[in-house]
């Protein structure tokens, strides 16, 4: 049950709105038009029901994986009133209009995320260790430093250092850190620091090979707060090196094995951002998840940062619900904002690819007609390009789900 409120009913509720605010990009700019619109459904055939209004069929379908709009005459032109018979600016409108539906979709649930007050992690990085021969090294890091600044932005805590770090893969970037010493206490210095795309493991102190990163320094939080570990957690922590140590739960912990009683809590503070400060940022973050996939795409061909991590990581529908309910269970239910314009933006990037039965891919027909100087393909030889797009992308679809099902079963997850 609780795979289904967390994991199902989340992904759901994010793919038909996504979907469904995609389509009602191509109606409405299609009815600007002067298309006609046969269809507008919710979900995906088979039919449940539905009801006419004028010439449009409204139905609600049993797949609930998103919607569609069926126009008339995607790649024939012999109506006056279908797609193919507009002009190529008015159908290069209403191809693009569902991608930039997601566009704008992203832009404000990443702005509706930062203006929800949320309790934000304060603690800084400190620099734990410095990989010999590293970039780190060469620019004159050292251990203890706490960084404060990336290109001159804040970095509050570990993850935002990682997320300015992967947006710079590839370039050299000035760290801004706080070095102790001296009559003030300390003193602040900017460094150039070279973010790179491959990486060699290292053999740290306790002789155990890691990853250097980007950048080559290992981090931890740089301030927090003693709190006592309840009897309940100690226990948990009890049972989890028992297992590590091959013993089994009524064993003793051996001699010189304890479980710890504190731990350290970085100090975090409510923050916000109000309207007018939430749209660019909104707009700044659309733009930097695009940034971060051809981040993510170039470092593995590379063989580097997660390419080092077991190659590409790609999941269908069904991932993508496993990876909800890890959002969910690690960040709680308002990151799922986040994680919705994250796949808002993906949707748009993925449609406008110049695949075939995607818009991108009626888009390039268009395009094609502008290089041929108005000359169309025909619209059977467009529709058989189409339909065998369609079959390859299911049959990728099944592929795929079929190895996120493998992934469930075997009790792996995506990012724990």
């Amino acid at each position: 049950m609780s795979v289904i409120l967390t994991s199902v009913l989340p992904f759901l509720a994010i793919i038909v709105v996504l979907i469904v605010i995609h389509e009602l990009g191509h109606y409405i700019t299609g009815r600007l038009a002067g298309v006609k619109v046969l269809e507008f459904g919710l979900g995906y055939p088979p039919r449940l029901f539905g009801i006419k209004r004028g010439e449009t069929e409204y139905t609600i379908n049993a797949i609930p994986l998103g919607g569609f709009v069926r126009l008339l005459g995607e790649e024939d032109p012999g109506d006056p009133r279908s797609l193919a018979a507009k002009p190529r600016w008015v159908r290069l409108v209403v191809l693009g209009s569902g991608a930039a539906m997601n566009v704008a979709l992203a832009i404000f649930l990443f702005a509706l995320a930062v203006t929800i007050p949320r309790e934000v992690d304060i603690s800084r990085a400190r620099i734990a260790e410095v990989v010999p021969n590293s970039p780190a090294e060469e620019a004159g890091l050292q251990t203890g430093d706490v960084i404060f600044k990336i290109d001159g932005r804040d970095v509050q805590n570990i993850s935002q250092l990682s997320y300015r770090i992967r947006l710079n893969l590839g370039n050299t970037i000035d760290v801004t850190v706080l070095r102790s010493g001296g009559t003030d206490g300390g003193e602040f210095i900017t460094l150039p620091v070279f973010a790179r795309w491959s990486t060699d493991v290292y053999i740290d102190a306790d002789g155990i090979e890691r990853p250097q990163g980007p950048t080559g320094i290992t981090i931890s939080p740089s301030y927090g707060s003693i709190q006592p570990v309840s009897l309940d957690e100690q226990e948990e922590l009890r049972l989890l090196l028992l297992e590590d140590l091959g013993l089994s739960a009524a064993d003793e912990l051996p001699p010189g094995e304890s479980v710890p009683t504190t731990r350290l809590v970085p100090f975090s503070e409510r923050q916000w951002n109000p309207p007018w400060e939430a749209i660019p940022l909104g707009i700044e973050r659309s733009y930097e998840s695009l940034v971060l996939a051809r981040a993510e795409i170039e470092s593995r061909i590379r063989g580097g940062i997660a390419g080092s991590q077991g190659g590409f990581q790609v999941t269908g529908p069904v991932g993508i619900a496993q990876l909800t309910g890890e959002v969910v269970e690690v960040a709680g239910w308002v990151s799922l904002i986040e994680f919705a314009a994250l796949i808002s933006m993906n949707l748009a990037v993925l449609n406008i690819l110049p695949l075939p039965m995607l818009d991108g891919g009626r888009i390039t027909f268009v395009l094609i007609e502008f290089v041929r100087r108005g000359k169309r393909i025909a619209p059977q030889k467009e529709a058989i390009v189409h339909l065998v797009g369609l079959v390859a992308m299911l049959t990728f679809a099944v592929i795929i789900t079929y190895f996120d099902l493998v992934r469930i079963f075997s009790g792996e997850g995506i990012i724990r």
